[in-house]
């Protein structure tokens, strides 16, 4: 083995070492009546079976009777880099930092499944409304991450007003660093775009792609196959598949590293623009716009090589 290879690997083995959490730095938590391992491990988002060895080997000199937790005692966890709270993470902008999308509620997640295993989505909600914000995206974008972490996704949101070019060049550039992250993973992302009022029972909907990318079609046209349903089915989905023509989108869309997929809902002011009518609950779609990126992974065929 030569010089220069023999110090690109120590580089390599320093890194991983310099990124691994120091025990002592590892979070800790007091246990309170009523709390054990399980319990602990869950309310932090950590897969009990996994993590279950480690819990004890970092703690032993704490745990009674095998696995009895002492109330008052502050107890490490392990460090889970599959964790929901790691796994789902909010990217705050200008600066770029993350923070946990699921806190508190991280015991109410369950693993359903290892479906979207080596898959990252981002998605980043706007508003295309200018009266008042609204918190129905962010609704939404919160259930279709809950959803997609319990298929074993990564997910990142951005709560975002793409309204001039210097967030649009910032949005790009923080996206962009953890496409790079994670290359060699499956890579989506969708901007989910609300009207100022959705209280009505049904909204409009329509789903954009960029015109240069036969994947950003694809997906476009499997959430509209899920979200139109039978309407879809019995007509031609070209009807419905929209194609980028705003500056702005487009610009992003040719700066941005993963494939990416518009969905717009409430008021349509462009009469020549064919429109999905969806029911306006929150669950409702994002469930069904889940429902259509699961589809998409589904049909998805891997490279022999």
């Amino acid at each position: 083995m030569n010089f220069q290879r023999k110090h690109l690997i120590s580089i390599f083995v320093l890194l991983i070492f310099c990124n691994m959490p120091a025990q002592d730095s590892l979070l800790t938590v007091t246990a309170k009546n009523g709390d054990g391992i399980f319990s602990v491990l869950r309310n932090q988002g950590i897969d009990i079976v996994k993590y279950y060895s480690k819990f004890i080997e970092l703690n032993e000199e704490k745990i009674k009777n095998g696995s009895h937790l002492i109330i008052g005692e502050k107890y490490r966890i392990p460090y889970a880099p599959d964790s929901f709270k790691n796994m789902g993470r909010n990217i705050q902008l200008p600066s770029g930092d993350e923070t946990a999308i699921f806190k508190g509620e991280l015991a109410s997640l369950k693993m359903e499944d290892s479906t979207l295993q080596n898959t990252v989505y981002y998605l980043i909600t706007n508003d295309s409304g200018k009266i008042r914000p609204n918190k129905l995206k962010n609704e939404i974008a919160r259930r279709m991450a809950r959803k997609l972490l319990e298929h074993s996704a990564r997910v990142y949101v951005l709560d975002n007003s793409l309204n001039d070019s210097l967030n649009l060049i910032d949005l790009s550039s923080l996206v962009n660093k953890r496409y790079l992250r994670h290359n060699g993973a499956y890579q989506r992302l969708l901007v989910i775009k609300a009207d100022d009022d959705l209280t009505k029972s049904k909204t409009e909907v329509t789903v954009h792609h960029y015109a240069e990318s036969k994947e950003g079609k694809k997906m476009a046209n499997n959430i509209l196959k899920v979200l139109g349903g039978n309407a879809v089915k019995h007509k031609s989905i070209q009807e419905y598949s929209q194609i980028f023509t705003d500056f702005k989108e487009v610009s992003f869309a040719k700066n941005i590293l993963p494939t990416i997929t518009f969905i717009e809902m409430g008021r349509n002011s462009d009469n020549t623009v064919k429109t999905l009518k969806v029911s306006s609950n929150k669950r409702n779609i994002a469930d069904l716009i889940t429902s259509g990126i699961l589809s998409d992974y589904s049909t998805l065929k891997f490279d022999d090589n």
